[in-house]
């Protein structure tokens, strides 16, 4: 899958806003796959739509969230991997299973038409989770295959859809941020218990943020698990770090927007703005933070971010800022 020209990698998804794109509209869902916590409802710099593949159904169904709840706007068969299973290491033709984005968008006369199509993009497998179970290999894409090839044929691990298919699906793309959740078999739960737990977890980065903002170090350190590890350190290297950084600042502010929640098992995946200020420094950049399901709760296992000074990153911060969670008297 190399030596592939790179086409509109980064255009493509600018210029095929939701709102630019003839939406089909479809009653809102009962039931939701219990991945999608929360997408970027609404949102210029998120994508409001997710990619859900069923592996035990061999279908690809893209869902969105709007103010009312969540949809199905399309629905396709899929191709998957020649082995069935949770792909483990390089060359075994297993399809993954996780949470995975789409990066790169690859068309043109460099791409080889009978294996991959018309067009195909890229993921980010082996993703944080995966590096940390020790899974191995590369290339694992959404891409298409002609008609004259069954959709039966087995990839070495991609998922595959025909060429109408995947032109449809271009549409929802925005590169980098559309999520492809590849499950065993989807698992449906009620609306209501969904949004539930999108508060609950939504509530916990609130609880994060306010004991970072008033340099409360043990309050802070607690939503930590003991399996963290970010920029080399573990858990106990990281609170020494803001521990020692606290100290320097008189005054921490820290921002952060409405988060994308999305969930394979008992892993979480959030993304957002961060707008983090000091009497000494500041920055604003996108935050992913991971987080696992423990006895205690869901507690943060590694964290990534990048710096992001783009004016759509400013306006994600100030339309969809998480209010501080402040108590008011009634008197």
């Amino acid at each position: 899958m190399k030596n592939v020209l790179f086409s509109a990698a980064l255009v493509l998804s600018a210029a095929l806003t939701p709102t630019a794109m003839a939406q089909v509209e479809t009653p809102h869902a009962d039931k939701v796959p219990m991945s999608l916590l929360h997408l970027g409802v609404a949102s210029s710099y998120y994508s409001p739509y997710a990619f859900v593949v069923d592996k035990q159904a061999r279908e690809l169904t893209v869902w969105t969230q709007d103010a009312g709840g969540y949809r199905i706007v399309e629905k396709f068969p899929a191709d998957l991997g020649r082995k069935d299973g949770d792909k483990r290491s390089s060359g075994d033709h297993r399809t993954p299973e996780g949470v995975y984005f789409l990066l790169e968008h690859l068309s043109g006369p460099g791409l080889d038409f009978s294996q991959y199509g018309k067009r195909a993009f890229t993921t980010n497998y082996p993703n944080f989770f995966d590096r940390r179970e020790g899974k191995t290999g590369t290339g694992i894409w959404l891409h298409a295959i002609p008609d004259s090839t069954p959709l039966t044929r087995g990839s070495r691990g991609c998922v595959v859809v025909r060429n109408e298919v995947i032109e449809k699906l271009q549409q929802y793309v925005r590169l980098q941020k559309t999520p492809l959740l590849i499950e065993p078999s989807i698992e449906l739960i009620e609306a209501s218990a969904l949004q539930a737990e999108q508060q609950m977890l939504t509530a916990a980065l609130e609880s994060w943020r306010t004991a970072w903002e008033a340099k409360n170090i043990d309050n802070y350190i607690n939503h930590y698990s003991n399996e963290f590890r970010s920029m080399n350190m573990d858990r106990d290297q990281w609170k020494r770090y803001k521990g020692n950084l606290n100290s320097k600042y008189e005054k921490i502010s820290v921002r952060l927007s409405r988060p994308v929640l999305l969930r394979f098992r008992e892993r979480i995946i959030a993304r957002f703005i961060q707008h983090y200020s000091s009497d000494h420094h500041a920055d604003i950049g996108e935050k992913t933070v991971y987080l696992k399901k423990e006895a205690e709760g869901f507690k943060i296992v590694g964290e990534e971010w990048v710096e992001d000074k783009s004016q759509l990153a400013s306006d994600e911060l100030e339309r969809a800022a998480l209010a501080p969670n402040r108590a008011t008297a009634a008197n």
